[in-house]
């Protein structure tokens, strides 16, 4: 299953739902649900979806005869929830689809998630966190968007609309994991913004670890241009002039830099028998390039 299809699952369990938050989803999914003659047609392939919305008929609208319908198609199944009869019960609780009802969702997070959460198990999807974070709402009817949108940001969360295709269908979208985070905790899905955060967290985590060989990575490689240069100058040194043309500090510092190239400067100075700073055999190098520059000048 996908991550997409494992919300889903999730927000279709909706029996133990409240009255009045169980209208409210019933009420989402039909809004996000393609209108035909003036009313919603719930049509899906997923059969959670179906049967979460055959649950909540019954249990909001107990006097209304519904029944899905199956249609058998080379590529799978395809489910319709008909309405047999009783239209006017539902039509005179939750009204016009052509805009939020506040009949339907009466006011409060509560219902106003219950809604949401209808609308995203009906059009709503969610990309794998371990690959990009996105989230999205595609209405079948567009002109709904613009309205969902408003009601969206209305409650806190700052989605985004773009338009898609030749038919420029309108597409409500989130790409931040925190908003996607707050979105799915506001519609009941819980479980899964916990699972965005975790995959977040390993993510940070991977990239510290990464940033942090990366800069020991040209630490390294740092130290050991600056040993390879300091080698080459004391070899040019004592093939030029001969180790007699050094003082014993530098014949000293010579000596250990050469027999130890792969140690930074800090660690260098933990090989000399008299302490001895970071800056001073810096400072000890230091003298050694100049002696091999003159060296160079000497023979150009």
């Amino acid at each position: 299953m996908s991550f997409s299809s494992d919300i889903r699952a999730e927000l279709c369990d909706v029996h133990n739902l409240p009255q009045e938050q169980a209208a409210a989803v019933l009420y989402g999914i039909m809004y996000a649900s393609r209108g035909e003659s003036g009313r919603p047609v719930i049509q899906t392939e997923n059969t959670e979806l179906m049967n979460a919305a055959l649950e909540l008929m019954k249990m909001v609208f107990p006097g209304v005869h519904s029944e899905i319908v199956r249609l058998v198609k080379s590529s799978g199944s395809l489910y319709t929830l008909k309405i047999k009869s009783g239209w006017e019960q539902i039509a005179e609780r939750f009204g016009s689809m052509d805009e939020i009802s506040s009949r339907a969702v009466p006011g409060g997070d509560e219902c106003s998630g219950a809604f949401l959460r209808g609308v995203f198990i009906s059009c709503g999807s969610v990309t794998d966190p371990n690959k990009e974070y996105h989230l999205e709402i595609v209405l079948p009817e567009s002109e709904r968007s613009a309205a969902l949108l408003e009601f969206i940001i209305e409650h806190g969360m700052a989605m985004k609309e773009t338009r898609r295709g030749r038919a420029k269908r309108s597409v409500i979208y989130a790409k931040e994991s925190e908003l996607i985070e707050d979105f799915l905790t506001y519609i009941g899905a819980a479980n899964h913004s916990m699972e965005i955060m975790q995959v977040k967290i390993v993510k940070d985590f991977r990239n510290r670890v990464n940033r942090s060989v990366n800069c020991e990575s040209a630490n390294l490689d740092k130290t050991v241009a600056a040993s390879n240069r300091s080698a080459d100058d004391i070899r040019l040194i004592f093939d030029t002039l001969g180790e007699g043309s050094l003082s014993p500090e530098l014949l000293q510092t010579a000596r250990l830099r050469l027999e130890n190239p792969e140690l930074s400067l800090s660690e260098l100075c933990e090989m000399f028998p008299a302490p001895i700073t970071r800056s001073g055999l810096n400072h000890r190098l230091k003298k050694l390039s100049k002696m091999a520059d003159e060296i160079r000048g000497a023979h150009i």
